[in-house]
């Protein structure tokens, strides 16, 4: 019922190790974690899934509550080598239908920040790059400049999300989701929901029209986010390419002045979210931690919430 880890005396950093047993539950109930905390027979918690949504606002107020922004993404992808989603002007009309601040206020109500963009704000050496907002009247247009005026001929397509996650939030996304789509542009979109493996595999051989999907950072670089969408990259699955978009990234990775880095970074991701649009951005994550900084050290949150087992320990 645990991954029982031991201090190993042989271990490079063995004289900062401030702890000789760590024992890891592989808990993946909200509600089971949260109790096992109050109980005191669990003294950290960092896993964001690990947070019954409901009971957010409440734990807010708590000193043992932590929150901070987590560099991480949640986007819808499309499936550009389908109909219709194989004419950017049907991706942009989809992507400017979606009411981000509604999703964050009324569905995940976790701390998350309604994005335009791929990468968060918070990474460093980072300068914003200009998505498409919310705009029905233009999605609109766009849908009827595409042939599908108020929805009509729009053929009939579906939502993939993976099923049994947290609090049920992907399929809630969804549902919320759907109602935009029908309420602006009068498509009805159906929902499909796989099992984890099977949702990835389905993504990865391009079996969806369009789905949702997240990117959680390597490392704290505008990079991770945007290397995703190279033509050669495993973790496209949107069968968009561009070469002129890769000669972006490719570029701005040769360059040492940080700030013509960020600048070449952010024009090649206006470019993929204005002009391509092969995904389109809802939120970047907020993370959370539960533990007592007066019983535990050697914890710190940080925007990709990871912490080294050995410096953390009980305070004597």
């Amino acid at each position: 019922d645990r991954i029982r880890l031991r201090r190993n005396p042989r271990y490079w950093d063995d004289a900062n190790t401030r702890n000789d047993v760590v024992d890891l539950l592989p808990i993946t109930s909200a509600t089971t974690a949260l109790n096992l905390y109050l109980n005191g027979e669990a003294d950290i918690v960092w896993d964001k899934n690990l947070v019954p949504v409901h009971l957010t606002d409440a734990l807010r107020k708590r000193p043992d509550f932590h929150t901070f922004d987590y560099l991480g993404a949640y986007f819808v992808r499309f499936n550009v080598t389908k109909r219709p989603f194989d004419d950017p002007r049907v991706r942009q009309a989809f992507a400017m239908s979606i009411d981000r601040r509604r999703i964050v206020e009324r569905v995940t109500r976790g701390g998350e920040k309604p994005a335009e963009t791929i990468v968060p704000v918070s990474t460093a050496n980072y300068l914003p790059a200009e998505g498409l907002e919310l705009d029905p009247a233009e999605a609109r247009r766009l849908l009827a400049e595409a042939g599908y005026p108020g929805g009509a001929g729009f053929p009939e397509v579906s939502y993939l999300f993976n099923a049994s996650t947290s609090a049920g939030a992907d399929e809630k996304i969804a549902v919320e989701l759907q109602s935009m789509w029908r309420d602006t542009l009068g498509v009805n979109i159906r929902l499909r929901s796989l099992e984890w493996k099977t949702y990835l595999a389905a993504m990865s051989a391009l079996d969806y029209e369009l789905c949702r999907s997240s990117w959680i950072a390597d490392y704290n670089d505008p990079n991770t986010f945007l290397d995703m969408f190279l033509s050669g990259s495993g973790n496209n699955r949107t069968g968009w390419k561009d070469p002129q978009y890769d000669a972006w990234i490719q570029e701005a990775n040769t360059m040492t002045d940080l700030r013509q880095r960020a600048e070449k970074f952010r024009e090649a991701e206006t470019f993929l979210l204005q002009t391509a649009t092969p995904v389109a951005p809802i939120y970047s994550y907020a993370g959370f931690n539960y533990f007592d900084p007066t019983k535990i050290t050697g914890i710190h949150p940080n925007p990709i919430d990871q912490h080294p087992i050995n410096a953390i320990g009980r305070v004597k």
